[in-house]
């Protein structure tokens, strides 16, 4: 479509260029002849194409002027697409950049929570580890305790169980011969029940 625009204007102003050449030689030759009918003759053709040539030039102008208003309006309504083309693709990239921005705030707010979490677990499980060992070391000091008492009471159980057992003495006399003695203090002594049964 512009070259042939172009070759349409090329024509036009050639032959607008041509009619005025032509008018030019035309009067030129009148002049050389010198008469009055071939000077009016050439006027008159001179006349007629320079007015077709003006009216080819206003042609042209018009249509250039004509063809810059199309070209602009195409000019236009490309660039309209392309701006709503670029304007659909930065609804999309905004739309991807929104999507990613939530999905990477509500990973951040949940690795907070889970670091939260591992927080608290970690402050309990120092809280229990330092209560056990609490616990374990009040538990060695009553092992300890426990120990030093313990150890304390054997010599003093021994002791007491040494003064407990009684000490035999051989002069003391037994249960066996306490009871032998009952029995001859029941029976008397032996030399009376003799004579009791002499005098029997």
């Amino acid at each position: 479509m512009p070259s042939n625009r172009r070759r349409q204007r090329s024509v036009r102003i050639t032959v607008a260029v041509v009619l005025l050449v032509v008018a030019g030689l035309v009067v030129l030759a009148a002049l050389f002849i010198a008469e009055l009918v071939v000077l009016a003759g050439a006027a008159v053709v001179a006349f007629f194409a320079g007015v077709g040539a003006v009216r080819l030039v206003l042609d042209e102008l018009v249509r250039s002027r004509r063809d810059a208003a199309e070209d602009r309006v195409a000019q236009a309504r490309a660039y309209q697409k392309l701006n709503a083309r670029r304007a659909d693709e930065h609804a999309t990239f905004a739309d991807q950049i929104t999507t990613r921005l939530e999905d990477a705030t509500t990973t951040v707010k949940e690795l907070r929570g889970t670091l939260r979490l591992a927080e608290r677990r970690t402050e309990l499980a120092e809280q229990r580890a330092k209560h056990e060992a609490r616990r374990r070391g009040e538990l060695q000091v009553r092992l300890d305790t426990l120990s030093s008492e313990s150890e304390e009471e054997r010599p003093e159980a021994s002791e007491g169980s040494a003064s407990a057992s009684p000490y035999w003495d051989p002069e003391v006399p037994t249960v066996v011969d306490l009871l032998a003695w009952e029995d001859r203090e029941d029976a008397g002594p032996p030399g009376i029940s003799e004579a009791d049964g002499r005098l029997a």
